[in-house]
């Protein structure tokens, strides 16, 4: 493990969080309709956003995970991948939205709905906690967004650096 500064700057604070995703909700079920949704969160940043998010689903409601794993030997984020499909997950049919703990170049998540659109959802739409547009380097455009953030590592609510913070209730930037 690298030496990994302590100094944590917060962004996003624990009710602002909890405010966020209940209007974030209400927006996906207002965008599904009466029909029921899928949440698909990508582990393991999105999964206490994917749970939160599922609790203050009005309407029926299924969720799953998927992993996508990095080769993090390698200097560029979005060098190497592989992407673990739960095949027991039927999205056929489905209005699927897949949840993104920080979208950022859009690499990963342009791959990842082009396989999705495969297995013929009936509509296919991308939820970030945060998204940092100024990152892309891909043409991508989350359909919902909770936060928009800037540049550097989050933490906190579930996104860890190095195995540590992701417990805490808030939003921070690693410095």
């Amino acid at each position: 493990m690298s030496k990994l500064t302590n100094k944590l700057t917060k962004v996003f604070g624990a009710h602002e969080i909890e405010r966020r995703v209940a209007a974030l909700a209400a927006e996906v079920r207002d965008d599904a309709g009466d029909s029921p949704l899928f949440l698909l969160g990508i582990l393991n940043g999105a999964s206490c956003f994917v749970a939160d998010l599922l609790r203050r689903m009005p309407g029926e409601a299924g969720y799953g995970f998927i992993d996508v794993v990095r080769d993090v030997s390698h200097t560029q984020i979005d060098s190497t991948m592989e992407i673990d499909f739960l095949s027991w997950i039927d999205i056929s049919g489905r209005n699927v939205y897949v949840v993104k703990d920080v979208v950022s170049t859009g690499v990963i998540e342009t791959y990842l709905l082009a396989q999705l659109r495969q297995k013929n959802p009936a509509s296919l739409k991308l939820v970030a906690l945060i998204d940092r547009p100024d990152a892309r380097t891909v043409d991508l455009t989350a359909d919902f967004v909770a936060f928009e953030g800037g540049e550097g590592a989050y933490v906190g609510y579930g996104l860890e650096i190095e195995g540590r913070h992701g417990n805490l209730p808030y939003l921070a930037v690693v410095t």
